[in-house]
């Protein structure tokens, strides 16, 4: 007989291309045996007497298979398959019972194709399946891209998918010896090994060992990953949290299979989620093995976020061993792989990971830093100048730039104006020497509120005697301040009370809504109070996010919003600017949509006018994983541009110019043409300016604008009411800016009240040709309900009487007698201005009503003249004449 060639597996003997490949070992009981369990194929008594010369079994765990194979043994249950190993179950607990082994050999039949046999092997529990494969006859053959004409599969114990499902790990080939053999692993519970020829063929078959390995063994053979959680409804996406991996070694990720054969055509990721500001990411990869030539399809990406179109950091394909180091708070490394290609000497990845704490100053923060301090902040500097010296002098503060990182600790004293000051930045306790008693302090312009965020921190002693007091104003706590906790507590606009945990994730990884605060004035104080000693591992501390916020010039803050500012048009400066806020550290702990908004309200004698003058290139950030612009895009028209998607907007960025009452005047998104800039749109209502981000992340702050805007003074629209019996309302001529995209924007409301009865007419003129949609006039019944409401006299307005276009060009419209209030409203979206003319007068009647009524009230087609109506008022007329002689 033929002797097999030995199975003994030993590492050194790899070749260097596959050197960091590892596997179960499975040991012969010999150096010369037949295969894993015949010693020899004659030799031993025939059990049962049957005959004088049978196979000699391996003494430990095999049992001979009888008449149907005497020069042959089998594992001890397993001996039934001796002559046919095909269509099987291997379970591994009556195995380990029976032979005292959790692992053997599968070895097939040949096969005249078409044909197929299926292996269910079935683990107990803590165990993974694991398949050595080391030879294949005439099992189809790779064509570039998948197998054809016959594989050799691992999957799931249920149905395999057919010819198809490219996704499942398919090996195949002509003839092929595999040393070191090719590995594949399943953690998926029981699998089934499925052996299948779909073309004709004269003899196919295939062998290999298998194994039943713990998972719990994390060395090498029967990796499991450590440290990090499953996501849910994911195939192979994984979190690691930097509360999770605290030592060295304590977060191990791989590929999936690892250390075996990876499954083809997956996307696997890995987010690192950061808690602290201060904590940087290091990725040790000890082994990279991957597809020679294959970087286009197998290849691991990190990528600054959460998400799959954040920045690219780095990206590997062939190397070895390499080690990354990133800040956070998230960064996402992702695995692609592409079809399986022979001759299957790769096993993907294994890395640890580690979470360090480092302040990098080396690298400046993002702050906004005045050219140099304005006027107020002068004189603001003056008359704090002998405060601020006095604190400096009791060694409480050391000053902070905008150079130093942005991180301060206890006793710091941060100026947000001046050559060097810092508009944001990160605080945390833990930045400087402990003291029982800590404090920072935020000292902003005299237009400046401050805005504070807090993200982790750790308050241990019982009834408050451990706190956190963010407190208004400057306070020296060296000084008689310092035990006046009546005063302190007048002042606090926020107290945390020990004992009290927080952390900036929660154990899905996401960020906690934010605990944030805003002044009412330009200074501010953070005051932590601690235990008198402390150890590391039960620390005291705080640490979050500033930022100062110039009223005057941004806007008046919203303290309920994320991102959200007001200008007044009696208080804000007549000119001014906004852009994207993306210099902004209080923003660190923003995992998702960001949405800012500048809300812009003109006086009764004003309107405003915004124009976006620079946009950058925005993207989306669809559900189905599209990355680019071309998910949404803007169409410029006469009633204004619109974003144009498939998807509901918020999972694109855009910006849009929005009325009051939520009518959208303006949207670009996706790739818009710098050509078509300036946006500009004029509105003598309020309007806002919104800027949304589908993704935002601190890594990845979004796209950039720049805006400006003027509150112009004209009292050509707004909320009037007139008294007079007769007048005109006229439109007048503005100034433009004769950009392409120049939109005006009007919704005006007038009321003609009288206090006596009278018959009204409203004549109204055009000389435009323009469609309804761009600009109406309607005419209403006075509702006196609505006149109190916050919308003013627009809420007066009540059922519709008439509808003016321009097209209409004149139009005279009779109001029933005795309705002496009516509401009269425009509405306009247009490239241009819309010009009309309002004209109104009225009959009053002064006789006793009894003796008859002046008009009637018009038919449905009110406002429209015929003869039959202009005989029936001089018919009315006349008796009413006659009526008066008679008297």
């Amino acid at each position: 007989m033929r002797r097999a060639l030995p199975a003994l597996v030993i590492a050194a003997a790899c070749v260097a291309a596959s050197a960091q490949i590892t596997w179960t070992p499975i040991f012969l009981d010999g150096s010369s045996q037949v295969d894993l369990w015949t010693q020899s194929s004659t030799g031993c008594a025939c059990p049962g007497g049957i005959g004088e010369d049978c196979a000699c079994c391996v003494r430990d765990g095999a049992c001979p298979c009888g008449d149907i194979a005497p020069a042959r043994c089998a594992q001890c249950g397993l001996e039934q398959y001796c002559a046919n190993m095909c269509n099987i179950t291997i379970d591994s607990r009556i195995l380990k019972t029976k032979s005292g082994k959790t692992f053997g050999q599968i070895k097939s039949p040949s096969i005249e194709g078409p044909g197929s046999c299926s292996y269910l092997l079935q683990p107990d529990a803590g165990q993974r399946v694991e398949i050595q494969l080391y030879r294949l006859v005439s099992v189809g053959r790779f064509n570039g891209s998948s197998c054809v004409g016959g594989w050799i599969q691992l999957g799931g114990a249920t149905a395999v998918k057919s010819a198809g499902g490219a996704a499942e790990t398919r090996l195949c080939g002509a003839n092929e010896r595999y040393s070191p053999p090719v590995v594949l692993f399943a953690d998926h519970g029981a699998s089934t090994l499925e052996f299948r020829i779909t073309e004709k063929t004269v003899r196919s078959q295939f062998l290999a060992f298998f194994s039943f390995t713990s998972l719990s063994n994390t060395q090498g053979v029967g990796f499991h990953p450590r440290g990090g959680s499953r996501i849910p409804h994911t195939d192979c996406d994984w979190l690691y949290q930097d509360v999770s991996c605290r030592g060295p070694g304590t977060c191990v990720l791989a590929s999936p299979g690892y250390p075996g054969l990876y499954p083809p055509h997956r996307r696997c990721r890995y987010l690192f989620a950061t808690n602290s500001v201060n904590t940087r990411v290091k990725i040790i990869f000890t082994s990279i093995l991957l597809p020679r030539n294959h970087c286009a399809t197998d290849y691991l990406s990190l990528r600054a976020g959460s998400s799959p179109s954040a920045p690219l950091l780095a990206s590997l394909c062939s190397e070895r061993t390499a080690t990354l180091e990133q800040p956070g708070p998230n960064l996402l490394l992702e695995f692609n792989s592409g079809p399986l290609a022979p001759p299957y000497d790769y096993n993907g990845f294994i890395a640890k990971l580690e979470f360090i704490d480092r302040d990098d100053s080396s690298l400046p923060p993002p702050t906004v830093v005045p050219a140099s301090p304005p006027l107020a902040a002068l004189t603001h500097l003056i008359q704090n100048v002998d405060r601020v010296a006095a604190m400096e002098s009791n060694a409480v503060s050391n000053e902070v730039s905008a150079n130093n990182g942005g991180r301060v600790g206890c006793g710091a004293t941060v100026r947000g104006y001046g050559a060097g000051g810092a508009r944001s930045g990160h605080f945390d306790t833990r930045a400087s020497g402990w003291r029982s008693q800590c404090a920072i302090h935020l000292l902003g312009a005299p237009t400046d509120v401050v805005q504070v965020s807090l993200f982790n921190y750790n308050l241990r002693l019982q009834s408050c005697r451990s706190h956190i007091e963010v407190l208004e104003g400057l306070h020296d706590f060296g000084g008689k301040e310092r035990g006046d906790r009546s005063e302190r507590g007048d002042r606090a606009v926020l107290r945390v009370c020990g004992p009290s945990v927080r952390e900036a994730r929660d154990p899905s990884g996401r960020f906690l809504l934010r605990q944030a605060v805003t002044s009412k004035g330009a200074n501010l104080t953070i005051l932590v109070r601690r235990a008198a000693t402390q150890s590391v591992d039960e620390e005291e501390f705080v640490d979050g996010a500033f930022a100062f916020h110039d009223e005057l010039h941004e806007g008046t803050a919203s303290p309920d919003a994320t991102c959200a500012a007001t200008h007044y048009g009696l208080a804000s400066p007549k000119h001014g600017g906004v852009s994207a806020p993306s210099h902004h550290h209080i923003f660190w702990n923003i995992e998702e949509r960001l949405q800012c908004s500048h809300r812009f309200i003109p006086a009764a004698n004003q309107s405003v006018t915004i124009e976006i003058q620079r946009l950058d290139r925005m993207w989306s950030a669809e559900p189905t994983g599209t990355v680019g612009a071309a998910g949404c895009r803007t169409a410029c028209g006469d009633a204004g541009c619109e974003c144009r998607a498939n998807t509901p907007l918020h999972y694109h960025d855009h910006i849009a110019l929005v009325a009051g009452d939520g009518t959208h005047l303006s949207c670009l998104c996706g790739d818009f043409k710098a050509a078509w800039l300036p946006v500009v749109v004029r509105s003598w209502t309020s309007a806002r300016l919104e800027y949304s981000v589908a993704h935002y992340t601190y890594a990845s702050r979004g796209f950039d604008y720049a805006a400006a805007y003027s509150f112009n003074d004209d009292a050509m629209c707004g909320q009037r009411t007139y008294t007079t019996h007769s007048g005109e309302i006229a439109s007048r001529n503005v100034s433009v800016t004769g950009s392409l995209n120049e939109f005006f924007y009007q919704q005006c409301t007038w009321v003609l009240d009288s206090n006596v009865e009278r018959q009204l007419f409203i004549d109204i003129s055009s000389e435009q040709d323009k469609s309804c949609g761009s600009w109406n006039i309607t005419l209403h019944e006075w509702s006196g309900s609505g006149a109190h409401s916050d919308g003013g006299l627009a809420a007066a307005a009540g059922e519709l009487l008439y509808t003016f276009c321009a097209r209409h060009k004149n139009h005279t419209y009779t109001l029933p007698w005795r309705l002496n209030t009516v509401v009269i409203r425009l509405v306009a979206l247009s490239r241009q201005q819309p010009l009309y003319r309002i004209r109104w007068r009225s009959q009053v009647v002064r006789a006793n009503n009894r003796l008859g009524p002046p008009t009637p009230v018009p038919a449905a087609s009110a406002g429209t003249s015929s003869p039959t109506n202009d005989i029936s008022l001089i018919f009315s007329l006349l008796l009413w004449v006659a009526l008066l002689k008679v008297v």
